[in-house]
């Protein structure tokens, strides 16, 4: 079984609904276009993937992808050091098994991850639906947001609601 495939297995394990939506490869944002608004997807997040400057902790940041994150304010504001910086695309493959450009929620069932905070902007709650890769940059996987919440509390990490 490949790890989408474990993906869309936990999802129905937990008796989520959700679809999948292909398309060629997004890699910002900016580069959906208007995809997931034509196809009534919901939300548009990021996820970004972060880690304290020694590189012994590690952050996933979700929040609207029309937002911006200062770093160092959010360094400061869960007491880490401001040289807060993107984790390397080797720490992106440890810890979460993914690969720049396709970073996701979903990346926190691998193994390495326990560790991992995450933090999740509260305002994508005001939205019935969310979207996020599944694993990788060519799919994406539309679900409710209390769906999205409910995957969110069956995880081990530390799940932070904030606004951004």
């Amino acid at each position: 079984m490949t790890a989408e495939e474990k993906v869309y297995k936990y999802l129905t394990d937990l008796k989520i609904e959700y679809s999948v939506l292909e398309h060629d490869a997004f890699f910002t944002c900016e580069a959906s276009g208007s995809f997931y608004a034509e196809n009534s997807a919901g939300a548009d997040c990021k996820t970004l993937f972060l880690r304290n400057r020694k590189g012994k902790k590690y952050f996933m940041i979700v929040l609207l992808s029309h937002k911006k994150l200062d770093i160092i304010a959010f360094a400061k504001s869960i007491d880490e050091h401001p040289k807060m910086s993107f984790a390397s695309p080797e720490r992106l493959l440890k810890k979460v098994g993914l690969t720049a450009g396709s970073v996701t929620p979903f990346g926190l069932l691998h193994e390495n991850s326990s560790d991992v905070r995450v933090f999740i902007d509260e305002e994508i709650f005001t939205s019935e639906y969310v979207h996020f890769h599944p694993l990788r940059n060519t799919a994406t996987v539309k679900l409710s947001t209390d769906d999205f919440k409910k995957y969110l509390s069956s995880l081990s990490q530390e799940i932070i609601f904030t606004k951004f």
